[in-house]
């Protein structure tokens, strides 16, 4: 599942990496020899050396004019001069070891650390958008993950041998927070709703409505789930779901083909209301998002019965059009949440992306077979660690 989303992250991320980790350190840039100031310290040896003459000078004449008293003012004069040559020998030892150690410690750092600049985050998201495109992910959502990674990354000092580790935690993150929504207990609101909890099913022609619908009948089965024959447009529809029904051992209420799709559920809730079933699961006719007339029934079907919860079902396979499917079936009848069919031939994984970044909403469940037991809750945290480890 999502092996070619996988196989493409991960090459983007080895050939970018590849790149910038074979670049050579930048060599400083060396500066033409101007004359500088004289340091302080070589002032200050100049000042003493200065007005040691001076003494010498005064103790002279104070000698030729035998005046002993002056000479323990010179004496405690000199005593400071040592004191002041003495501090003028630490500060150029100091500064002495503080050159000799710079270079050092500057080239070690060259060596060993990488500044990512804008035209390294260049090549990533090049990279990057080219590996997401390619795997069905809408435009927006790739352009959105990228900004994301840029972000993170520009100006970013990282150590070499650590580059990849770097920008796999950048893209987790964002493809984690592009994935990461409210989760929504559906047990618990079913428990805590008083009288039959509704669930509507609804999506496009052949994304697996009806076999969702068992599954979703099979996993809350301890609910006594009364099944609502809603779709009464597609030949056939109704006998397949009451094969689900027999299968399962729970009940169908359906009209007969053409009926209004309202009515039926309406007449579901109803009867489980009678019968203590504490769960309604509804199916619906399959429908293009651009066929206007039966957007309009759906949208009759949902001011009607008012649903507790809207799951719009998608085939994974869809490829680029999920996107605009999840948007125009919201913009019509607004969607709680998705699922997600065919995850487990569906090798490019963008869907998922796509789905759960237009709708802002979260995917419940990945179908991943056909048995009634393959219906996978979704996580997000272990997506993007299959996609990146």
């Amino acid at each position: 599942m999502f092996g070619f989303l996988k196989k493409k992250l991960q090459d983007a991320v080895a050939k970018v990496t590849g790149k910038i980790e074979k670049e050579e350190p930048k060599k400083p840039v060396e500066k033409k020899e101007e004359k500088l100031p004289e340091p302080a310290v070589e002032r200050l040896e100049e000042e003493i050396e200065q007005h040691i003459e001076e003494m010498k000078e005064v103790e002279e004449k104070v000698r030729e004019e035998n005046v002993p008293g002056d000479s323990i003012l010179l004496k405690e004069e000199k005593r400071e001069l040592e004191d002041a040559k003495k501090e003028v020998a630490q500060a150029e030892a100091k500064k002495i070891a503080k050159e000799e150690k710079k270079p050092a410690r500057g080239l070690l750092k060259r060596i060993v650390e990488k500044t990512l600049s804008e035209s390294d985050i260049e090549n990533i998201l090049k990279e990057l958008e080219l590996a997401l495109l390619e795997s069905d992910v809408a435009v927006e959502v790739a352009e959105r993950i990228s900004a994301d990674v840029k972000t993170a990354l520009v100006g970013r000092a990282v150590r070499r041998g650590k580059t990849e580790e770097i920008i796999r935690t950048a893209l987790r993150d964002s493809i984690l927070d592009v994935l990461s929504q409210e989760r929504i207990d559906i047990e618990r609101r079913i428990k805590e709703k008083d009288g039959p909890f509704l669930v509507a099913i609804f999506g496009f022609n052949g994304a697996g409505k009806t076999t969702t619908l068992a599954k979703l009948a099979h996993m809350f089965k301890q609910f006594k789930p009364v099944l609502a024959a809603g779709d009464t447009f597609r030949a056939a529809s109704i006998e397949q779901l009451e094969e689900h029904a027999r299968r399962l051992g729970v009940e169908v209420v359906k009209h007969r083909y053409g009926s209004d799709s309202a009515a039926v559920i309406f007449d579901a809730m109803k009867h489980a209301k009678a019968v203590g079933s504490k769960l309604v699961l509804a199916d619906t006719a399959g429908r293009a998002h651009t066929n206007i007339n039966l957007m309009d029934e759906l949208k009759k079907v949902i001011r009607v019965n008012k649903p507790d919860l809207k799951i719009l079902v998608l085939d994974a396979l869809t490829g680029n059009d999920i996107y605009d499917q999840a948007r125009l079936f919201d913009q019509a009848v607004g969607v709680d949440a998705v699922i997600l069919t065919k995850a487990d031939v569906y090798e490019k994984g963008g869907a998922a992306l796509s789905a759960a970044y237009t709708l802002k909403k979260p995917i419940l469940f990945l179908g991943t077979g056909q048995e009634y037991k393959d219906l996978q809750p979704f996580s997000a945290q272990k997506i993007v660690e299959n996609l990146l480890g």
